[in-house]
C-alpha cells in the first residue's frame, strides 16, 4: 500500500513522516514560546542533535557489551 500524495511511498513511511513533522512543529512551537533560539550554541538543534548523538552511541556501546 501507498500513500496517495506520494506515489511509491509505503503508508507506513508515509505515516512515520507525519508523526515526525507533528513532533518537529510541536518541538519548534515551545521553543519559541519559550525563547528558545533553534541554532546556535544553546539552540534547540544543537542540544536535540547531541541528544540524539549521545543516545546512539550509549546503544551502540550497550550492544558491543552485550547488554
Amino acid at each position: 500500500m501507498t500513500d496517495h500524495d506520494r506515489p511509491g511511498v509505503p503508508a507506513s513511511d508515509a505515516a512515520g513522516e507525519a508523526a515526525m513533522t507533528e513532533w518537529a512543529e510541536l518541538l519548534v512551537a515551545q521553543a519559541r514560546a519559550d525563547g528558545v533560539e533553534l541554532t546556535g550554541e544553546n539552540g534547540l538543534l544543537t542540544g536535540l542533535v547531541r541528544r540524539v548523538l549521545q543516545t546512539g552511541l550509549e546503544g551502540r556501546d550497550d550492544r558491543a557489551s552485550g547488554l
